[in-house]
């Protein structure tokens, strides 16, 4: 019987805890779609490095946290020729949205009995609905008119 090479590559171990699981996998796909978003924004040359390694670890979590402040005083601080007012106020308010989540999540993992994952969804789908207006204009997405 052949035996199989040894793999190349180390995948990422996730957390045994099933909630920081669960919040790492909102927050991963929260971080996707806010690359998304920017790239949509077209923001000018000076906005700050957005992650692109996965969330799969409380680390790359802090990571995310700590890109997404950067981005919230970016855009209430940033002020060049290149800059829209509206595409600012859109950044800041969806990464204000994102770091709402990243709290919901954390408080969730340090603490499940108090703090259910209800809020952590509530956050997520705010963010993805708020988000979904911003790329489309269509205000139907923030009354809960589309899935």
């Amino acid at each position: 019987m052949p035996t199989l090479p040894a793999p190349t590559v180390a995948l990422p171990a996730l957390p045994a805890d099933p909630h920081t699981r669960h919040v790492l996998r909102l927050l991963d796909a929260a971080r996707r779609r806010m690359a998304q978003v920017i790239t949509f924004l077209h923001l000018c040359e000076h906005a700050p490095a957005w992650p692109t390694t996965p969330t799969h670890s409380t680390a790359a979590a802090i990571e995310l946290r700590a890109a997404t402040v950067a981005l919230i005083k970016y855009a209430r601080r940033h002020h060049c020729d290149a800059c829209n007012a509206g595409r600012m106020r859109a950044t800041l308010r969806l990464a204000a949205l994102l770091l709402d989540l990243w709290q919901n999540g954390k408080h969730h993992v340090q603490r499940p009995d108090l703090y259910p994952v209800t809020l952590a969804h509530r956050a997520e789908r705010h963010f993805g609905d708020t988000a979904g207006w911003v790329t489309t204009g269509d205000p139907g997405r923030l009354l809960g008119q589309h899935v």
